[in-house]
This record gives C-alpha cells, sequence and structure tokens, in this order.
C-alpha cells in the first residue's frame, strides 16, 4: 500500500503487511508486537527489549543512533522503522538508501503514544488492531489517573549525565496524570541537564530515578549518590528500573505507570 509520511513530507509504498521489519527505536518494536507483527521482525537495535522474552535470535543492527549498515542491507527489509527528533539524521540517510522508512515523532503527551500506535497501524493495515489495543489502553491509561496525587516530583534519567523533562514531554503528561507535579513543568524545554541547586532549591517531595541499564542493579547506591549530589537528605528516592519512563511505547502505559505506581506506594507511602 502507498502511506504518506507528514512528518517526512513524502510518500512511501509498503508492503501490506510487511514481511521483514528492522525497528531502530524501542518504541516502534513495541507497537510492531501490539499490532500482531511480531514474527515479521527480522532486526531491531540494541536499545530494543520490550516485548522482554520476545527479542531473543534477532539480530542486532546498530544504536538508537548509529546503523550497522552491512547487517542492515543483509537482513533485506521491506520497512524500516525509525522515531523522529535524534534519529532524524539516520532516517534521511534510510532514505538516501533506499530503504522505506516509517518515522514517527517523540510523543509529546500519553495520548500521543495512542496516536502513534495508530499511525503505524494505518501504515502497515492493522487499523482494527490498533482500536482494539488502544482501547485497552486506555483502560490501564484511566485506572491510574491521580493514583499519587498530592506530590511534587523530580525525575531524572541518566543518559551519560542527568536528564529530566521540562512542560512539553510526555513524560511531565505521564506524571502529571499519575497526580505527581513535576518541579521542572514550568520549564518551556523538553528534556534538559539540570541544575542540582535549583533542584534542592525547589524542593521536591519525591524523586523519581532511572539508572542505566546494569547487570547487578544496585538501588542503595544509586540513592546514597542522589542524596550526596541534591542534598536531599529527607526525599523519598525511588529508583526506577532502566528505561522505565524513558520507554515511550505502549508499554508506558500498562507497564511501566502501574509499576511506579506501585513503587512509590510501598518505598514511599
Amino acid at each position: 500500500m502507498r502511506f504518506f509520511n507528514e512528518f517526512l513530507n513524502r510518500e512511501m509504498e509498503v508492503p501490506e503487511p510487511p514481511q521483514r521489519i528492522v525497528s531502530l527505536a524501542p518504541d516502534m518494536t513495541d507497537m510492531v508486537f501490539r499490532l500482531g507483527l511480531g514474527d515479521a521482525l527480522v532486526g531491531i537495535s540494541s536499545f530494543c527489549h520490550r516485548p522482554a522474552g520476545r527479542l531473543e535470535g534477532r539480530p542486532r543492527v546498530g544504536a538508537y543512533l548509529k546503523v550497522v549498515w552491512d547487517r542492515l542491507d543483509a537482513l533485506q527489509p521491506d520497512l524500516v522503522l525509525t522515531t523522529l527528533g535524534a534519529q532524524r539524521e539516520t532516517t534521511q540517510r534510510l532514505l538516501a538508501r533506499g530503504y522505506p522508512v516509517v518515522a514517527l515523532p517523540v510523543p509529546l503527551s500519553v495520548w500521543e503514544i495512542l496516536g502513534n500506535l495508530r499511525r503505524l497501524a494505518a501504515a502497515v493495515g492493522r487499523t482494527a488492531e490498533a482500536e482494539a489495543v488502544n482501547a485497552a489502553l486506555f483502560g490501564h491509561l484511566t485506572a491510574q489517573r491521580d493514583a499519587l496525587a498530592g506530590r511534587t516530583v523530580y525525575w531524572e534519567v541518566d543518559l551519560g549525565g542527568p536528564i529530566t523533562a521540562g512542560a512539553a514531554t510526555y513524560v511531565t503528561d505521564a506524571l502529571h496524570w499519575l497526580g505527581l507535579r513535576n518541579i521542572y513543568a514550568d520549564q518551556a524545554t523538553a528534556y534538559f541537564q539540570p541544575d542540582d541547586a535549583t533542584t534542592r532549591a525547589r524542593r521536591p517531595d519525591l524523586v523519581l530515578y532511572e539508572p542505566k541499564a546494569e547487570r547487578r542493579p544496585n538501588p542503595e547506591r544509586h540513592r546514597a549518590a542522589l542524596r550526596a549530589r541534591l542534598g536531599l537528605t529527607d526525599t523519598p528516592i525511588v529508583v526506577l528500573p532502566h528505561d522505565s519512563l524513558a520507554h515511550y511505547g505502549p508499554a508506558l502505559l500498562d507497564e511501566v505507570l502501574p509499576q511506579v505506581v506501585a513503587r512509590v506506594r510501598e518505598e514511599a507511602p
């Protein structure tokens, strides 16, 4: 079928359904399985690990910003999936090499995660499946409304240094959906490196922290390091699994948010 990608301003010829998909974005990999196309996924990036237990044996053809071109070429995909933003240059290189690409934007809200699933479904002829998946996701999302209401929160992810989220992000939207108020929701920028003194001055009631991937997670070590760095000696710090709120595929809505609620209730009641 022919699919017009408004974000790339061009029309693509996409098999319906595609038989050999390579996903270079974790959110796209998540969506491929939700749409029932997991068997067609022949390659992924080194950052793809959802759905858990379903990706073993699939070739890793690169990282988030780097493609191992000979591996990709050997797989002969009839569709490559990327996200925009940081992967925009990679997307243009894929197009220049003749690959059919569906590229979708990083969502700005929890609702745009549902919208991206619909967009991908339209491109691969799976709209009915997307409607059913989104209905279930909406139910999970509704069940978490204001589950943690009443506290301010500082969220941080380790991306080689501390990064947090401002106003125009799905992370802030997700936190606010749970009833937590992001202390940096007044910042017009999206993702940025925070100033520790400013974080300390804003006195969050709760800290949510996502470390890098670790073979042997050590939450207590992370808590101690954050307390020393931020000077928030009495503030509860909940260490989330790697790639929790940093994941913007459907799993954010039916896996991550319930996990965040459970962990906060258990560790910082």
